[in-house]
């Protein structure tokens, strides 16, 4: 493969760079002997070493912007010494990489480098031109097994890089974000750690281990209050995790300190104590929260609930009856006052609470869930279905169906999404994910029918024409492989079968009828799907190689040169130059057997033609240098004659009549001393006893005279 040198422009971005680094202020300490030293290094053109203390000198300092433009330089300058001097693509690959992690990730949006933008095109089309080299898989999915592979080496700036570009893969996204995070707090920058974990929790809200590690950095920068939202989020779906509650602790007993006063503090604080099981310390609270803010619902409803975890029912209820005496309508004292009732047995007292809620608030998800919920576990999925069907929205036969769905009861989840269609025509999801249910059966014909419903009724939208386009793929994909699998059974003419009913066609199934017929040599129908593949991918190189394969395998050697030089003008290394080499010599061979078929057939002119058509491809072609001759001397050219009889001595001695016609040509022109010569020639090396030797000694004889011999 031929390759090309990385670094010319990457060389003057350094040297931009090395002029800020060089008016630095300077520094004292650990971080400014770190530093010195790496730039000394630099200067040295010492770049491992150069690489190593400037990495230093950003773990004492990880906010140093000079620090990290040397850095960046340091990356640059070994990148390029890789790749020009050494050839060392992969190694060079990675010194790019974490350039660009040092240009791209690292800094914070308020940090700057001069001339970054322009270092970070001219690093990220050297990056490109080494992978490319290495011949390297961009797809999202290798870009993160690499990104795993660079960590494990403890790699981490290059790793962090090859996560940012597997996030640009909508599955990999979240995961890929998570890693960065996870690196550069491994490189001591909390701040900007902080803002991959808010990314990654943005695509992956329920991830839970996630949004404990975005709590824990927002904690340890400081920034309580983001870190107190994360922790409850996190303390709601963690149902009690003892950590976050410490941590929750920690943080509101550091402003209780400050504030002693403030009730909803010392309320929360209760609830914790509450939820950690401490429930004597938790009472205490909520007295001292009652006592600033007697009027507080939320302590009362605290208390009510912390009694119920005691099973103390009836101070549970008195809770409850306290808040309702001053606000009957509260639903939530009411829902909590059902639950102590329906834990106590008494289900009848508990139903007509819950129905007193949505009495006061038809939408309430509390009272609802609890009715449904004890309607799900009596009735089977279809009965549940009707009663919603007749009773509720459509948009909670939804939920219902989805969770269906969820639960891999893909039968029932057909089912609902029909129902949840015919109550609602407008739902899109039902549509795509009743096309996704079909699919996951691989009735694929229904799962199509469904979602082109769906684009009729919603022609522009992006999720429908992405799932339909995702479903057409799959579809093809299985009767691509059901095709595959027939052909590497043999059974070419079912494998030709399953390929054409792939619609539309595709350059995988084209190919593959094209090889089930080569495999049954019918050329002529291989070359014709071959062609239309070739339609589809003009820049497949190997297609044209099989077209003139073919060609060739037919003896047809003009249209197998004309394919298999396409082949090779797409890609100079195919092995369709083996093939072109042996293609031209049958050609010249064919060609030159018609010329020599038409001189003996005395047609002089077609002939001469067919030997001009050998000598453009073939300069050397003796023969036709011979016959062409001949026919030279036939049209009394006998000085064009003479240039081709050389040119047969020339390129072979499988002539030596060659001496013989050179030598009559000579003569004719009344060049005896030539004359001479090539007959003298032609004696030395004919043995053959026959006329022309004969006249070629009696003419040297007659000769001699003339050439003072």
């Amino acid at each position: 493969m031929r390759r090309k040198v990385l670094g010319t422009v990457c060389c003057f971005a350094i040297c931009a760079i090395l002029v800020q680094n060089q008016v630095r202020a300077a520094s004292t300490g650990a971080f400014a002997e770190h530093y010195n030293l790496a730039q000394n290094y630099l200067m040295q053109n010492q770049y491992s070493s150069s690489i190593v203390e400037f990495r230093k000198a950003l773990r004492i300092n990880y906010l140093d912007n000079s620090a990290r433009i040397g850095l960046v330089n340091a990356y640059l300058a070994r990148a390029t010494y890789y790749a020009n001097q050494e050839k060392n693509y992969d190694k060079a690959a990675n010194d790019f990489r974490s350039a660009l992690f040092y240009l791209k990730l690292y800094p914070s949006k308020d940090q700057t480098v001069q001339n970054s933008a322009s270092m970070i095109v001219s690093a990220t089309e050297n990056l490109n031109q080494c992978l490319k080299v290495i011949s390297f898989d961009t797809t999202p999915g290798s870009r993160y097994k690499r990104a795993e592979e660079l960590r494990a080496m403890g790699n981490f700036s290059a790793a962090a890089y090859e996560f940012s570009k597997a996030a640009e893969g909508e599955k990999l996204a979240g995961d890929s974000n998570i890693q960065i995070a996870d690196l550069l707090k491994l490189l001591g920058n909390e701040p900007r750690s902080a803002d991959f974990y808010k990314i990654a929790l943005e695509i992956k809200p329920t991830d839970g281990l996630l949004r404990m590690k975005y709590a824990r950095t927002l904690d340890k920068l400081g920034r309580y209050d983001d870190a107190v939202v994360q922790y409850n989020e996190a303390l709601a779906n963690s149902k009690g995790d003892m950590e976050v509650l410490y941590a929750l602790e920690r943080i509101y007993l550091k402003k209780l300190a400050q504030t002693p006063n403030d009730a909803e503090l010392n309320a929360n604080i209760g609830a914790i104590k509450q939820a950690q099981g401490d429930f004597e310390t938790a009472l205490s609270y909520y007295g001292k929260a009652e006592k600033l803010n007697p009027s507080n619902v939320t302590t009362r409803l605290n208390v009510g609930t912390l009694f119920q975890q005691r099973k103390e029912y009836q101070k549970a209820i008195q809770s409850y009856d306290s808040i309702l005496t001053l606000y009957p309508n509260n639903t939530e004292a009411l829902l909590y006052k059902a639950q102590v009732y329906k834990e106590m047995g008494d289900s009848k007292t508990a139903l007509n609470l819950y129905k007193r809620i949505l009495s006061i608030d038809p939408n309430n998800a509390g009272a609802k869930a609890e009715i449904s919920g004890a309607m799900k576990e009596a009735l089977t999925p279809k009965e549940y279905m009707d009663y919603l069907v007749k009773n509720s929205s459509a948009s909670e036969l939804y939920d219902y169906t989805y969770k269906l769905h969820q639960d891999n009861k893909i039968d029932d989840a057909i089912a609902g999404y029909k129902s949840v269609i015919s109550k609602d025509d407008s739902n899109i999801n039902a549509y795509v994910n009743l096309a996704i249910c079909y699919a996951s059966k691989n009735d694929y014909n229904s799962a199509i029918s469904i979602l082109n419903t769906a684009k009729t009724k919603f022609p522009a939208n992006n999720l429908v024409l992405k799932t339909l386009q995702s479903v057409q793929q799959d579809s093809a994909s299985s009767k691509l492989a059901n095709a595959t699998t027939s052909y590497e059974n043999k059974d070419y003419k079912q494998a030709i079968a399953q390929y054409m009913a792939i619609n539309p066609p595709t350059e995988d199934s084209l190919l593959g009828i094209a090889a089930s017929y080569q495999a049954l040599n019918d050329y002529n129908s291989a070359i014709e799907y071959y062609k239309k593949a070739e339609q589809i991918n003009p820049k497949n190189a190997e297609i044209p190689y099989y077209i003139g394969y073919l060609y060739s395998e037919q003896q047809n050697w003009n249209l197998a040169e004309t394919y298999l030089n396409k082949a090779v003008q797409l890609d100079s290394q195919s092995q369709a130059k083996e093939l072109l080499a042996y293609v031209n010599q049958n050609g010249s061979l064919s060609v030159l057997n018609e010329g020599i078929e038409l001189f003996e057939k005395n047609n002089f002119q077609q002939a001469l033609a067919k030997f001009n058509d050998v000598l453009k491809k073939d300069a050397q072609n003796a023969y036709a240098y011979y016959y062409r001759g001949l026919i030279y001397d036939e049209q009394k050219q006998q000085k064009l004659a003479i240039n081709d009889y050389l040119n047969v001595l020339k390129f072979s001695n499988e002539f030596p009549i060659a001496n013989y016609m050179l030598a009559v040509d000579y003569d004719t022109l009344n060049n005896y001393k030539e004359a001479y010569k090539y007959y003298q020639k032609f004696t030395s090396t004919y043995s053959t006893d026959d006329e022309y030797l004969k006249y070629a000694k009696s003419r040297m004889a007659e000769l001699k005279p003339y050439v003072g011999g």
